[in-house]
């Protein structure tokens, strides 16, 4: 074993004091050059992880941050919609209210497919007359459906005021029906009240067959239904001609007085039907244009795939671990959805029930609206308490681990004097040691 020379204890004291000196002058570099006081667990156990577990939170509120912010801008995609869809709207709104201007001006009618040709018969029940004269009972016709429908109970003979030419080209149309056969069911053409035998009539339906002349035989127009309304279309024309006051409708039941005779879409035309030209067709083929861009407009208003104006809705998480939230819930703002065009715009007021209804529609887009003005209002909100919690936890973080430069840097300064003092210090103990030496030597 080698043999070292002896140190005298103030040698070794202030070599032991100048390697401990430069130990503390390391530690204090390093916390320097890394920031930190405490990094890694062999510093502090409790501050290392305490540290650890608030930036965790951090880092994961600050994910939480990006899909806020992602929020937000679906939630101005669906405002852009909503802005456009409004202007849309109040360009659906002046078109029919042109459409209403030029109807008005008499530029165009409402009668796109319908028969110009045709008169339909549609009487109120005080236009029944009494027809044959004690015939008929005196009891009311039921009249039901605007006079498209009215039935004759029991033992009627009544007749309506029409003033009719009827020509070689007149057809007499209408539904009949019967649940309970009469006597006698017919219906013809009259001038006057009295019931002169003539022939101007058509026999329907009943058990009696003789008694009433016809202008067709008795087969000819005989109700087979069985209760189910019958379409009847007769050539009134190919029969007799002239001009008739009155059309007449006979229910004669003189015995048991429950047989009825139902009419409806009763009406007469000359010749074949005849269409008037389409008119009002090209109009609303204009406005349904106007609504297939707001179902266009309602489809491209998304943003990341968020459709909120196609029923679509939105969840928006503000902390950690998903426990705090807000739904946003869309809407369908398509033409459907919104309740438009559920019909033809066929007259003035079918327009005026969609002008209605766009005014409602467009209630309904301003309240969406608002409600995302509100939700984006708690979003912004939110962000600024989660960037100033992360803020905090941060900082807190910071607080168990950072290590304060000026603290630090002034224990470096004073380890530094220490360490020139300590080699000073030794440098005059070896002196000394030295000095010895030479005596002896």
């Amino acid at each position: 074993m080698a043999d070292f020379p002896p140190l005298s204890s103030a040698i070794r004291n202030n070599l032991l004091a100048s390697y401990k000196t430069q130990r503390l002058i390391d530690d204090t570099t390093l916390r320097l050059a890394s920031g930190l006081d405490v990094s890694s667990a062999l510093d502090n156990p409790d501050n290392f992880f305490t540290s650890k577990a608030l930036k965790f939170r951090a880092d994961d509120l600050s994910r939480r941050l990006d899909g806020m912010a992602q929020s937000i801008r679906a939630l101005e995609e669906a405002d852009n919609g909503i802005q456009a869809s409004l202007e849309l709207l109040d360009l659906a709104d002046s078109y029919l209210l042109d459409m209403l201007e030029r109807y008005n001006a008499g530029e165009f009618e409402f009668a796109d497919g319908a028969p110009i040709n045709i008169t339909p018969i549609r009487p109120n029940a005080g236009d029944f007359i009494g027809y044959a004269g004690s015939q008929d009972s005196g009891a009311p016709v039921t009249v039901t459906n605007d006079g498209e429908d009215f039935t004759l109970a029991g033992n009627l003979w009544k007749r309506l005021f029409i003033d009719y030419t009827i020509t070689p080209d007149t057809v007499l149309e209408f539904e009949y029906a019967s649940t309970t056969t009469p006597e006698i069911s017919a219906i013809g053409f009259d001038n006057d009240s009295a019931f002169n035998n003539d022939s101007d009539r058509f026999f329907l339906n009943g058990t009696q067959f003789i008694g009433v002349p016809y202008s067709a035989s008795i087969p000819t127009y005989q109700y087979t239904g069985a209760g189910a309304y019958q379409s009847y279309s007769i050539p009134v024309g190919a029969f007799f001609t002239g001009n008739f006051d009155y059309i007449t409708f006979i229910n004669d039941d003189d015995l048991t007085p429950t047989g009825n005779a139902m009419f409806r879409n009763v009406s007469l035309r000359e010749g074949p039907i005849e269409l008037a030209p389409p008119a009002a067709a090209p109009l609303q083929e204009g406005y349904e244009y106007i609504l297939k861009q707001l179902n266009q407009l309602a489809e491209d208003a998304h943003y990341r795939g968020i459709q909120l104006l196609k029923d679509e809705n939105l969840e928006v998480i503000f902390n950690e671990n998903g426990s705090s939230k807000l739904l946003i819930e869309g809407i369908n703002g398509s033409a459907n959805g919104l309740g438009l065009l559920s019909g033809d715009l066929n007259s003035i007021k079918a327009i005026e029930e969609e002008i209605d209804e766009i005014k409602k529609a467009r209630e309904i887009l301003r309240a969406f609206g608002t409600t995302i003005a509100s939700d984006l209002g708690i979003i912004q909100t939110r962000q600024t308490f989660t960037r100033a919690t992360i803020n905090t936890l941060l900082r807190g973080a910071d607080d168990l681990t950072v290590a304060d430069q000026n603290e630090e840097g002034a224990n470096l300064l004073a380890l530094q004097t220490r360490q020139t003092l300590g080699q000073t210090a030794l440098s005059l103990s070896l002196q000394g040691a030295g000095s010895i030496l030479n005596l002896f030597a």
